[in-house]
């Protein structure tokens, strides 16, 4: 599981609830961080029983239940970090917003179908890459018989 996605479910709950639990979500969160899942469900466990407000209670709920359901997949990502391993997947994600934001501004918000853009996506990603020269052909033909 992807620690840029986790984090921003903890900003998300941080921000509903406010600074007087950030140091308690602080704690929940490092936890995760070091691959401590059960230990951080017990913090935030504890963190629910202790908020009334129905809507903080709400989003705290909305948060275990996250972490619960992916708790196979959250590993110890600052081992990976310190091991130079891919703990997430922020920069990729940046890399095809502004592909897809630099293919739009160009065109004036053209409209593509789900498909098109898939295509489209796929080639310049293999051109950014540097991966073109070894696999254009295949990638091209594989477009065009998906747009013929």
């Amino acid at each position: 599981m992807d620690w840029f996605h986790i984090d921003k479910k903890f900003q998300n709950v941080k921000n509903a609830l406010g600074a007087s639990f950030e140091e308690a979500l602080e704690r929940a969160k490092w936890k995760l961080w070091h691959g401590q899942v059960d230990e951080a469900l017990s913090k935030l466990a504890l963190l629910k029983d202790n908020v009334t407000d129905e809507k903080k209670q709400s989003k705290l709920n909305g948060l275990y239940k996250y972490i619960k359901s992916n708790r196979k997949y959250i590993v110890n990502y600052d081992e990976r970090k310190r091991a130079n391993k891919t703990y997430t997947s922020q920069v990729a994600e940046s890399h095809i917003e502004s592909m897809i934001n630099a293919r739009h501004k160009k065109s004036g918000k053209m409209q593509w179908s789900r498909e098109g853009a898939h295509n489209v996506l796929q080639i310049r990603s293999i051109i950014t890459s540097k991966e073109w020269g070894n696999r254009w052909q295949g990638a091209v033909l594989s477009a065009l018989s998906k747009t013929a």
